[in-house]
């Protein structure tokens, strides 16, 4: 899905050696035993909620998707009163118990989980905080992996226009990528062009960021024409720092997790399991991908090698690095599950329906803290005119 997802993950150590499928990534209980300690000593409510999302984090990275949405759910219930105190904190649960849910499959809680995350900071900072549009941009991107792509334009249109109100260029230009990056994926090229035009123009000659965002979306336009060229061209004139977010140029479309329709063997009509697999990978200064593999795997099976493919396809922008640097090393989780539901003529819910994929990037845990992103809206503020 589109823009950042707010999951707070802890780091992922994981040494890269070749893995078969019985391999696993030993991943320690510290933060549960401090979230438990915490707890057993009446710990203050801003203290809970971040030991409660670095435990569900560690829960999470270790597969236990149930145990991570439990410990979250039971950390809502504790501090959600403290709303008014700890905006962020709470929205901080809101927001990881959102993602937790799109990987376990449970679309209802998932959307009712990001709105949640948006209504606190909505009720608490006000409509036009910069926290409070930044998490209406996050709840248009899950509107956008739930199916709902008219509903996430509306948003990232209204976000565009009161960012723009209030001067925040940055957020109404973000908006506006957004929609360019939506129309593309809907496959209206003239509208995609058009969006991208004007987050260029919203955010000011000077932003080089915000004009590369809009070469990335006319190169991916002209992919789609059949210009095999594109990408290497746009990746000549790119080259950014190694300290920043890779960009991400082009990636092929993951290999259809669905058996063929028709086949009574499906599997994905009655399947209730949560499969997942980390890829561990290098990207090169040139934005190549090298040295992809599959570091834990639990049931990916067949689509293992279709994931690999898809990863090692990937082309970044070129990064500045220092003398010797081999580039950035990035650990991804792919989920493939159903969606949870209740079947007709029963009152069980369980997984079932299409397979589908969802990624997470597992090397990105620091920048999802609640420090680190109340230090980013601060100094978001104040490069403000």
């Amino acid at each position: 899905m589109t823009g950042p997802l707010l999951l707070l993950l802890a780091q992922v150590a994981a040494s890269p050696t070749p893995s078969e499928a019985k391999d696993v990534i030993v991943v320690g209980h510290r933060a549960e035993k401090e979230l438990a300690a915490c707890l057993a000593q009446n710990c203050p409510p801003a203290q809970e909620v971040e030991a409660s999302l670095q435990a569900s984090v560690e829960q999470f990275a270790d597969g236990r998707y149930d145990d991570a949405r439990k410990t979250l759910q039971r950390a809502i219930g504790r501090n959600k009163r403290y709303a008014a105190e700890l905006p962020g904190p709470v929205s901080s649960l809101y927001a990881t118990l959102a993602t937790v849910a799109e990987h376990e499959g449970d679309t209802g809680l998932w959307k009712t989980a990001s709105r949640n995350n948006l209504l606190t900071l909505r009720e608490h900072l006000g409509e036009s905080d910069a926290a409070t549009l930044t998490e209406q941009l996050h709840f248009a991107d899950d509107m956008v992996g739930l199916g709902q792509p008219l509903a996430a334009d509306g948003t990232y249109a209204k976000v565009q226009r009161l960012a723009a109100a209030n001067r925040r260029s940055d957020l109404a230009a973000g908006a506006a990528f957004r929609r360019a990056w939506l129309a593309l994926a809907r496959q209206r090229d003239r509208e995609a062009q058009r969006f991208a035009d004007e987050a260029v123009a919203l955010a000011g000659p000077g932003d080089a960021m915000m004009m590369q965002l809009r070469e990335i979306v006319r190169t991916r336009i002209a992919v789609r024409k059949g210009d095999d060229g594109a990408v290497d061209a746009l990746a000549a004139q790119l080259r950014q720092s190694a300290g920043a977010q890779p960009v991400l140029l082009y990636a092929p479309p993951i290999t259809d997790v669905n058996p063929p329709r028709g086949d009574v063997a499906s599997p994905s009509q009655r399947d209730d399991a949560i499969r997942f697999a980390d890829i561990g990978y290098w990207i090169r200064a040139d934005g190549h991908v090298d040295d992809v593999e599959m570091l834990r795997t639990n049931g990916l099976g067949q689509w293992k090698p279709g994931i690999v493919r898809h990863v090692t396809a990937r082309r970044y922008a070129p990064l500045r690095l220092p003398d010797g640097q081999p580039g950035l090393y990035r650990i991804d989780r792919f989920t493939v599950r159903g969606t949870i539901d209740t079947p007709t003529g029963t009152r069980f819910r369980q997984r079932m329906g299409n397979l589908s994929v969802h990624v997470i990037d597992l090397t990105e845990t620091e920048a999802m803290s609640e420090a680190r992103r109340t230090a980013e809206t601060q100094e978001m503020v104040a490069t403000q005119p």
